[in-house]
């Protein structure tokens, strides 16, 4: 094993998707983006994400229609942007950029999971679960068949997250597992400490910065010193 991990009681370690396990934080935000603007025939500037209570998929495009459109969108329009983000994302996979490449040690981290009795990982994403699975899937992380909860699940993120560590859980018959969140977010961070869940960042430069100014004292820049 590469790993020896600190003691042999159960944990747990919930992942984040976009920027922590794959590069694809920005690509994602740019397909996500074309397919609302084209569905409402829209030519805004991208927003902050920032500036939005939850940075989900749902919950962000619940905000942003509310506040830009004065209501929700409908049954046709949510299929209609989910469709074409996924289409989106696929046409990236194509061209220059590795988006999809999983980080540096990912995979052999991943590996040393699978290898551990007591260790165990589940994703949870503020991304839809159709567009997590195809990034997966483009990423060949899927192979590892992780349990995942996304913002079908919910709009909160760290409902999200505790609804990962609960099928986690519930797959391995885990109890009492000492549970950690794996994100590259600043709002990664703020939802552990919602949950009381000890924090990893994933990030180099200002995203790694911003982390430490919020708090996190444990911040690396990929899975290879983890």
């Amino acid at each position: 094993m590469l790993w020896q991990w600190a003691n042999n009681s159960a944990q747990v370690f919930i992942l984040d998707l976009d920027g922590t396990l794959i590069p694809s934080a920005e690509i994602d935000n740019l397909c996500f983006w074309q397919a609302v603007f084209e569905c409402f025939d829209r030519h805004d500037p991208l927003p902050d994400l920032h500036d939005f209570k939850h940075i989900t998929d749902s919950g962000i495009l619940g905000e942003w229609c509310e506040g830009a459109l004065g209501r929700f969108a409908n049954d046709d329009e949510n299929r209609q942007i989910r469709r074409r983000f996924a289409e989106l994302l696929e046409q990236s996979s194509n061209e220059p950029g590795e988006y999809f490449k999983p980080l540096a040690g990912v995979e052999e981290w991943l590996l040393a999971v699978q290898e551990s009795p007591n260790v165990f990982a589940g994703i949870a994403t503020g991304g839809w679960g159709h567009s997590a699975g195809l990034k997966l899937e483009l990423s060949g992380l899927d192979k590892f068949d992780l349990p995942l909860a996304s913002s079908d699940d919910a709009i909160a993120r760290s409902d999200i997250m505790l609804i990962a560590a609960g099928m986690v859980q519930e797959l391995h018959g885990v109890q009492d597992a000492a549970i950690t969140y794996i994100g590259d977010g600043a709002w990664d961070f703020e939802a552990t400490r919602v949950l009381n869940w000890d924090f990893i960042g994933i990030a180099g430069g200002d995203q790694a910065s911003r982390l430490r100014k919020a708090g996190a004292n444990h911040v690396r820049a990929d899975f290879t010193r983890l």
